[in-house]
C-alpha cells in the first residue's frame, strides 16, 4: 500500500472541500498510478489504474510539475494508452514529495471547450495554486505535528483562498470566523480584521443571512442586492469541525451593466497554442503582468498575435469583468482622432450631437483600452496620447473641466519605434511612457515546433465549421510546412488551413494541395531551410505518432507515412 493510501478518505474530503472554490476538476493519485481521489466526472476514475507514458506518468517519474494545454496533441501525450480516447481538455499537475521521494500527484483537470478557456485564462495561478496545494499536502498528511483541521488556519490555506475568485469565509468548530479572503471582504464591505473571532452568527441580522434547515444554498441581502453562498463543511463526516462559506463571485444586482461589446465577461475564444519553450515563457510573463496596471507595450510581426496577447492581460487580471475597448489608431482620421478618444460636449462645434459624445478612454473607464497600430498615429495623435499619460485626466472639447479617469494603457505596433524617433516621427517621451512593460510576441519561424500543434488546431476548427474530414497533411507537405518561414505568422498559417479545407473534403492534404503561392516557393525554402528539415525530423515522428497512434498496427502506418522502416522507427523513438 502506498503511503498516500493510509489517508485516501481525507484526501477525498479535502478534494471535495477545495472543488467548489476553484474552476477545475480535482485529482490525487499515487505513486503506483492508482487514482486516490477525484471530484466531477474524474471521480469514476478512483480505485483504477492510470495510464502509463502519460503526462502523469512523467510527473511521477521526472518529479517535475506539468501543464498539458493541448492534451492528445503535446509530445508527452504521443506514448499515453488512453491518447486516442483522450476526455480531458486541459490537465495542470504538480508532484507530491515526502523526505525526498515522490509519493504521487495533485492535479486540475478541465472537461469540454468552456472548461478549457477557464482554465487556460488562469493557467499561472492555477499551476502556482497546484504546486502548492502539492507542496501543503505533505504537511498535512505526513508532518506527525499537523492535522487535518489545524491546516485550515494555517498560512498555506490562507494564499489558497487568497487565490479564489469567490468571496470566501471559514469558520471553526465553535462558529467563529477564523479566515476571510478579499472576495468576501468586498462584497460583504467587510474588514477582515475586524470581523476575525467574531461569531458568524452575528453577521446574520446584518446580512439577514438563513441558515436554517438542511438547504445548503444561502441568501443574503446587504442592501443592495441579494448574495448567494454555499455552506461546505470543513469535514463531512464532523458537523462541529467548521464550515466554508462560498459566495458567488458577483452580486446579482437590479442595476442592469453596462453593454459593452468589448468587455471580456468570458474568457477569449483563443489561447496561444503551442508547446515550445517560447511561448510557454510567452503564457507565463503574460500571468504574471496581468495581476497589476502598468503601462504595456506589445510589439511583434503582423499575424503572431499582439491582440490576443492584450486581451489575455485583461482576462487574466483585476478588470476582467470591465471595458476592453479597442482603437485602431492606423483607421481613425487625424482630424477626428481627438473626439474619438477624449470626445466632446454637446454643442461644442458645428455638426456636434445634441448632448454629446463619449470618448473611447471615458468608455474605458476601470477597465483597458488597447491602442492598436500605434506607430501609425500623427504626431499630433501622439502628443494628446501623452498629455493623457502624464496626468490621467482627459479634457472633453467643449468642457472646462478636465475629468479624471482610470484607465490602463496597452500598445501593439509592428513597426521598429525606436528607429521612427530617431527619424523624428515618433515622440521619444511617448515611448518610454509606453514602454514600462515591453512584450513581444515571437514569429512562428523561431517556435517551429509548435507548427504541427497549430496546424492540427485549425484543422479540427475548420473542419468542424466547413463541414469537412480532412486528416492532417502528408509527410512531403507537412516537412514543407515546417520549414516555410511564414512571413504572416498565425494568420497566414490559418489561412492556410482554410484553404487546404475548401480544396479538400477528406482524407490526407498533400503538397500539391497547399495555396499555389506557397508552392512557387518550394525550391526557395528547400535552399534556405536545410537546417530546419534537421530539426524538423522530431516534430514529423510526433506527428506520425499522433496520427496513426502507439500500437504495432499504428506504429506500421507512421513508418510508413515517414517513408522509413518500422526498425528505424522503433530506434528513433528509443532516442527521443
Amino acid at each position: 500500500m502506498s503511503k498516500l493510501n493510509l489517508f485516501s478518505n481525507t484526501i477525498q474530503s479535502f478534494a471535495n472541500l477545495l472543488n467548489p472554490m476553484l474552476s477545475a476538476e480535482i485529482m490525487v493519485i499515487d505513486k503506483d498510478l492508482i487514482a486516490l481521489a477525484g471530484t466531477g466526472t474524474y471521480r469514476k476514475n478512483v480505485g483504477t489504474k492510470r495510464p502509463r507514458d502519460s503526462y502523469i506518468h512523467r510527473c511521477i517519474i521526472s518529479g517535475e510539475s506539468y501543464k498539458v494545454d493541448a492534451p492528445r496533441e503535446t509530445k508527452q501525450c504521443l506514448r499515453c494508452e488512453i491518447r486516442s480516447f483522450c476526455p480531458y481538455s486541459f490537465v495542470i499537475s504538480s508532484p507530491i514529495k515526502h523526505e525526498d521521494e515522490i509519493v504521487g500527484i495533485f492535479g486540475f483537470l478541465g472537461y469540454g471547450h468552456n472548461q478549457r478557456k477557464i482554465m487556460a485564462g488562469k493557467s499561472f495561478s492555477l499551476s502556482r495554486l497546484s504546486d502548492q496545494i502539492a507542496n501543503f499536502m505533505e504537511d498535512m498528511f505526513f508532518e506527525k505535528t499537523a492535522a487535518y483541521e489545524s491546516f485550515f488556519r494555517s498560512e498555506g490555506l490562507n494564499q489558497i483562498i487568497s487565490s479564489v475568485e469567490k468571496g470566501l469565509i471559514l469558520t471553526d468548530g465553535s462558529n467563529r470566523i477564523i479566515n476571510i479572503n478579499q472576495f468576501g471582504e468586498k462584497l460583504l464591505g467587510l474588514n477582515k480584521e475586524a470581523v476575525l473571532g467574531k461569531d458568524f452568527k452575528s453577521l446574520e441580522n446584518e446580512f439577514q443571512i438563513d441558515i436554517s434547515g438542511s438547504n445548503q444554498q444561502i441568501q443574503a441581502t446587504n442592501g443592495k442586492a441579494k448574495l448567494f453562498a454555499r455552506k461546505i463543511p470543513i469535514k463531512p463526516d464532523c458537523s462541529t469541525s467548521g464550515n466554508i462559506f462560498l459566495f458567488n463571485d458577483r452580486l446579482a444586482s437590479k442595476k442592469p451593466r453596462r453593454n459593452y461589446s468589448q468587455i471580456l465577461d468570458v474568457a477569449p475564444n483563443q489561447v496561444f497554442i503551442g508547446q515550445s519553450n517560447i511561448i510557454s515563457k510567452l503564457r507565463n510573463f503574460i500571468g504574471k503582468i496581468s495581476k497589476n496596471s502598468c503601462t504595456v507595450l506589445i510589439t511583434g510581426e503582423t499575424g503572431t498575435g499582439k491582440e490576443l496577447a492584450a486581451k489575455l492581460i485583461q482576462y487574466e487580471g483585476p478588470r476582467k469583468y470591465n471595458p476592453f475597448i479597442t482603437i485602431n489608431c492606423s483607421a481613425i482620421p487625424a482630424s477626428l482622432f481627438e473626439s474619438e478618444l477624449f470626445g466632446y460636449a454637446g454643442g461644442s462645434f458645428t455638426g456636434a450631437q445634441k448632448f454629446g459624445k463619449t470618448g473611447k478612454f471615458e468608455m474605458a473607464n476601470k477597465g483597458t483600452l488597447f491602442l492598436d497600430e500605434i506607430g501609425y498615429l500623427s504626431l499630433e495623435g501622439q502628443a494628446k496620447i501623452l498629455r493623457f499619460l502624464e496626468n490621467s485626466t482627459l479634457e472633453k472639447v467643449g468642457k472646462i473641466h478636465a475629468q479624471e479617469v482610470d484607465v490602463r494603457i496597452i500598445a501593439a505596433t509592428n513597426k521598429n519605434l525606436e528607429k521612427m524617433i530617431q527619424e523624428k516621427l515618433f515622440l521619444e517621451d511617448l515611448y518610454y511612457r509606453l514602454n514600462v512593460i515591453p512584450l513581444n510576441i515571437p514569429p512562428l519561424r523561431e517556435r517551429i515546433e509548435d507548427i504541427p500543434i497549430l496546424l492540427q488546431y485549425f484543422l479540427e476548427k475548420t473542419n468542424k465549421h466547413l463541414g469537412r474530414a480532412v486528416r492532417g497533411f502528408s509527410h512531403d507537405a507537412l516537412a514543407f510546412l515546417i520549414i516555410y518561414q511564414w512571413p504572416g505568422n498565425v494568420r497566414e498559417l490559418k489561412n492556410v488551413v482554410v484553404y487546404v479545407c475548401n480544396i479538400r473534403n477528406d482524407g490526407m492534404a498533400k503538397l500539391d494541395d497547399l495555396p499555389p503561392y506557397l508552392l512557387g516557393k518550394k525550391k526557395e525554402c528547400a535552399r534556405k531551410g536545410s537546417g530546419a528539415i534537421v530539426q524538423a525530423e522530431d516534430l514529423l515522428i510526433d506527428e506520425a505518432m499522433r496520427l496513426f497512434g502507439n500500437s504495432i498496427k499504428g506504429k506500421r502506418e507512421a513508418a510508413k507515412y515517414l517513408g522509413i522502416s518500422v526498425s528505424t522507427l522503433y530506434r528513433r523513438l528509443s532516442e527521443n
